[in-house]
């Protein structure tokens, strides 16, 4: 109801609480509006068991709101029960969505054409925030449809999106000794992402790079795992470098577990997996060829291989054809491949010469990488009437010297497709150029 003790619940002693079902609920089962622009659009069912709250204090409220002491404690009651009492919440408030969908509770935010409580949309301060949320606007071709509320509600459609805000807002605060050290003293870090049970069968979870430990100091390869997880935030991404590296050791690449990604920094033990190559195929190989490393961690693992100076521009299927891509002058790019694949030998015996795709299922989907020279990277970061066509490809392989040599401008090609794919976007690698 719109009883305003509801507000005043008392969340630190609850058998003084007035609302019995606080007190007996177990589970997150409350629905809760809060200030709700347009009530007409919820169905009359689910406004009769739900609890209508505000966010601003009430002229009723029955505490003294004067003080400073009870504000705070009016703002965490309200905290409170987004986070442990809340099935869903229902707003048209930004700061009433944004702290209910950080602490992990569905958020249905309902607009009128635009029309919120402290303005329309189109002032800018909303922009960019809504995409977190549920969306229900019936003017604008968004109606209700989560029924009456009896069913979970599905978690919020921007938890990737708020999780990379959030990684991005970390990186920049861990700078300060300070806040890094009170974030780990309390538990915050690493990050408990929204997004880490969104699980999605159809594309690819699981990935390798092969770098060197100095490698883990460069933005141009940090930006390449970046991509990976943009779009598959949930893959598990496996860094091999040829020593043992403990977590402080990671460099730059520390940020993601700290961020709440699984990126792990394992060793590759070269020698090794030349003897344990030998050793399966029973035949020649071909030990100093790139083909041979990567082929075995997609052998003994799984997944998708791809070199540290490629950046994927959109989702991988999880069934994308078995095969690999070479560079120019014979380096691997891209291999796809199942874990402990007969077909997969085949790509580092001596008997294979040529880049190929394996034959798969008739659902099985092709795949290319783009692959620029240095002349073509540097015009891909610099000369912003230069264009590229990539409908048929699913990474594009960027000349690392290039990178090192010439900026990224503003609205290139390249920013397209290194910095719009970016986790850690408060680390800015391009350049504005006034037109």
């Amino acid at each position: 109801g719109t009883n305003p003790s509801h507000n005043a619940m008392t969340i630190r002693e609850p058998q003084r609480n007035t609302t019995d079902r606080i007190v007996l609920a177990h589970e997150k089962d409350l629905i809760l509006i809060v200030d709700a622009v347009d009530t007409s659009v919820i169905p009359q069912e689910v406004k009769d068991k739900a609890r209508f709250l505000y966010a601003d204090i009430p002229a009723a409220y029955p505490y003294d709101a004067r003080s400073w002491d009870e504000k705070m404690r009016y703002c965490y009651r309200l905290i409170s029960q987004y986070k442990n009492y809340a099935k869903v919440v229902i707003t048209s408030r930004i700061h009433v969505g944004l702290p209910a969908a950080a602490l992990g509770t569905p958020v249905i935010f309902i607009s009128k054409n635009g029309w919120l409580p402290g303005g329309h949309e189109r002032t800018g301060r909303v922009a960019g925030l809504l995409d977190v949320f549920h969306r229900v606007d019936e003017v604008r071709g968004l109606p209700w449809t989560f029924g009456n509320l009896e069913d979970p509600v599905p978690p919020n459609p921007g938890n990737h999106y708020a999780d990379r805000f959030r990684a991005s807002f970390w990186n920049r605060l861990k700078r300060n000794e300070y806040y890094a050290d009170a974030a780990k003293l309390f538990g915050r870090i690493p990050l408990q992402r929204l997004g880490a049970g969104m699980h999605r069968s159809e594309i690819q979870n699981k990935f390798h790079f092969i770098m060197q430990p100095s490698d883990l100091l460069h933005w141009q390869q940090r930006r390449a795992v970046e991509s990976i997880l943009f779009h598959h935030p949930n893959a598990k991404v496996y860094v091999h470098v040829d020593i043992d590296l403990g977590p402080l050791d990671w460099g730059d690449f520390g940020v993601f577990m700290e961020s709440g990604y699984d990126v792990q920094v394992l060793r590759l033990n070269r020698n090794e997996l030349i003897k344990e190559a030998r050793h399966i195929v029973r035949g020649r190989i071909h030990e100093n060829d790139s083909t041979l490393l990567a082929g075995m961690l997609v052998y003994k693992h799984g997944g998708v291989f791809l070199a540290k100076n490629i950046y994927a521009i959109r989702e991988l299927s999880a069934f994308l054809n078995a095969g690999y891509t070479k560079d120019t002058v014979g380096n691997i790019t891209m291999m796809v491949g199942e874990q402990s694949s007969v077909e997969v030998l085949k790509y580092f015996s001596t008997d294979d010469k040529e880049p190929r795709s394996a034959p798969r299922p008739s659902s099985s989907i092709a795949w290319e990488v783009k692959v620029l020279s240095k002349s073509e990277s540097r015009s891909c970061q610099v000369d912003l009437a230069w264009d590229l066509e990539l409908t048929d490809f699913v990474a594009v392989s960027i000349d690392p010297q290039s990178l090192v040599e010439n900026d990224i401008f503003y609205e290139s090609r390249c920013y397209d497709i290194i910095e719009k794919h970016c986790i850690y976007c408060d680390d800015l690698h391009w350049e504005y150029v006034p037109l």
